[in-house]
């Protein structure tokens, strides 16, 4: 989720209490974003993925994480060192994928993308959601 090597500068140069502040204030915003982006693609988050719908596709993962990451706000708030610190789906393997396939789930590579776990995490939710209704 993290990637490490988007931090590799000069040690002396940075206060490690501030970059740790600073990363958490940035997934806990990410997270928001994430879900409110999701959410226009998931049907608002709620029942689509219910049996026999369509599941989300590469692309689909692809054009949020493209849209979440050129959120204004998301990069108004926090600084480049610390929005380059999250893995991309352009940075990953998954971004080799055929974009047209529904997303593999069960997917669990070291370094994936931070819009894929999030996004996995709330379709489980809402699959866990569903078979508790029912």
């Amino acid at each position: 989720m993290i990637d490490d090597s988007a931090l590799d500068m000069d040690v002396q140069d940075i206060n490690p209490v501030a970059l740790e502040r600073a990363l958490r204030s940035a997934s806990l915003d990410l997270q928001q974003v994430i879900a409110t982006v999701a959410g226009r693609y998931l049907d608002s988050g709620r029942r689509r993925y219910s049996s026999g719908a369509r599941l989300p596709t590469w692309r689909t993962l692809q054009t949020i994480d493209e849209q979440v990451f050129e959120n204004r706000g998301f990069r108004a708030r926090h600084n480049e060192t610390v929005r380059s610190s999250f893995v991309r789906f352009g940075d990953s393997r998954l971004s080799g994928m055929d974009l047209d396939e529904p997303v593999d789930w069960r997917r669990d590579d070291d370094d994936l993308p931070v819009v894929y776990l999030l996004v996995r995490a709330l379709v489980q939710a809402d699959a866990t959601d569903m078979a508790t209704q029912d």
